[in-house]
């Protein structure tokens, strides 16, 4: 039987000596701020870039906030990811993943677009997705000013994210199969959420449903405040495991942990694709548990797979440019 990190544990114990696990049981407003303070204590030590900037996107129906990442000087860069951050489509915000996207900047060499897409519940379903299509044709339009190129030169652009962030960049990738400017080049997942409205039929959901960060109690409460009612949750821009064809797809990495209750959504998605025709890779961390991505200031073993996460991300750039 797979073990926990005993750095996970030992975090996991700290956050719940101050009250910062329960996140439904805190509200809103609190499981926020707990959030953006737990960032907070890991990131001390942030990855230098070359450069940083906000930005603006005239949005289809609201200005979408965004922050630019420079790994190196643009004209270094291999293409573009646009990030999306994980928290239930509630919380986190451009700066809880401050850290995780010049992480994944500076290994794959890529400029990094984090996203501040709407959250409910003052802005309800669909308006995330909405948002995450927007910034991702936005970039699509800029990629290559943003990579110092040739106006119109070719630059490959992927789309990541964790947990609600992943769900936004795979509901991207299928949207934009008959969009205009295209798909993605490559698709990054951490720990996705893909099917909500089936959630309580995997054994991963009931196994890990408490004590391990993610709590199947915290899923519920996202749930109820993102969605407009409970049969939304069988939207494919919710639950994209439903989409009724999911060919054509960008190649796509899907990264899950073994004590997470999100664990086999993501492993039954990299079936999914693969059975659609789509190429899936798919990468199990037995240890670790939901939201691992951004610990790597705390957890050895989360570091190393922001690194390799990053590393190949960078590969299949190059891969597209070639």
């Amino acid at each position: 039987m797979p073990q926990l990190d005993a750095q996970i544990g030992a975090l996991l114990s700290s956050l719940q000596a101050v009250g910062t696990v329960d996140l439904s049981s805190a509200g809103v407003e609190t499981a926020r701020s707990n959030l953006e303070l737990m960032a907070q204590l890991q990131s001390k030590d942030l990855t230098p870039m070359a450069k940083v900037e906000d930005r603006l996107v005239d949005g289809r129906f609201r200005t979408i906030p965004i922050r630019v990442y420079w790994p190196k000087a643009a004209r270094d860069c291999v293409g573009v990811t646009v990030f999306y951050h994980g928290g239930g489509f509630v919380l986190g915000s451009i700066s809880t993943h401050d850290q995780l996207a010049r992480s994944l900047a500076h290994h794959s060499n890529s400029v990094v677009i984090s996203v501040a897409y709407a959250l409910a519940p003052e802005n309800k379903f669909p308006a995330a997705v909405e948002d995450a299509l927007d910034a991702f044709r936005y970039a699509k339009m800029v990629n290559w000013e943003l990579c110092d190129k040739e106006r119109g030169a070719a630059v490959p652009v992927a789309v990541a994210g964790d947990s609600a962030g992943a769900n936004l960049a795979a509901v991207v990738s299928y949207l934009s199969r008959n969009d205009a400017h295209g798909q993605p080049d490559f698709a990054l997942l951490a720990y996705p959420v893909t099917d909500a409205a089936h959630q309580d039929s995997y054994p991963s959901y009931l196994e890990n449903s408490e004590g391990y960060f993610l709590t199947a109690k915290d899923m519920q409460w996202f749930g109820e405040l993102y969605l407009n009612s409970p049969d939304e949750a069988e939207d494919l821009r919710f639950s994209i495991l439903l989409a009724p064809d999911l060919a054509p797809y960008p190649k796509t990495l899907i990264v899950v942990a073994g004590f997470d209750p999100l664990r086999d959504q993501g492993v039954a998605f990299a079936k999914a694709l693969k059975d659609a025709g789509a190429t899936a890779e798919l990468w199990l961390y037995d240890s670790m548990v939901h939201g691992f991505f951004s610990m790597e200031a705390l957890v050895d073993k989360a570091k190393d797979a922001v690194k390799r996460a990053g590393e190949y991300l960078g590969q299949a750039l190059l891969k597209a440019t070639a």
